[in-house]
């Protein structure tokens, strides 16, 4: 998924309700949006799907900074070890989801890959293959 729709503004993803911890990982996309932004001249802005991104990626370091107070304050074995496998697939999850995110623009399209895409849907598309 990328940030990569035109609008007039870079603007900041909704912070509210999150953890310090959260909103500081926004702000620092954020601050990669602006950069990316001021290095291409072109003015970007999240997306609708980016913020959904961006949201979960929020809700999951909040969920993870509870879970981790929760394990330092517990002394019972069990929990620890339930707390522990959570925040093990939290951390997953989180990293996945900021695999998502992309502060650039994509790389314009080769001619090969441009060459490709005319051939297979020739090949599969013959109605739609340009002629001549």
């Amino acid at each position: 998924m990328h940030a990569w729709a035109w609008f007039c503004g870079v603007r900041l993803v909704g912070m509210g309700g999150h953890c310090a911890e959260a909103r500081k990982v926004l702000r620092e996309l954020d601050a990669e949006l602006a950069a990316s932004s001021e290095r291409t001249g072109t003015t970007l802005v999240w997306t609708a799907a980016d913020r959904a991104v961006l949201d979960a990626i929020a809700a999951n370091i909040d969920r993870r900074v509870d879970l981790t107070a929760d394990y330092q304050a517990s002394t019972e074995p069990k929990v620890r070890v339930k707390l522990s496998a959570e925040l093990r697939l939290l951390e997953g999850a989180l990293a996945r989801l900021l695999k998502e995110v992309h502060t650039d623009i994509p790389a314009p399209e080769s001619q090969t890959t441009i060459k490709a895409r005319r051939a297979a849907n020739a090949r599969w598309h013959p109605r739609h293959a340009p002629t001549g």
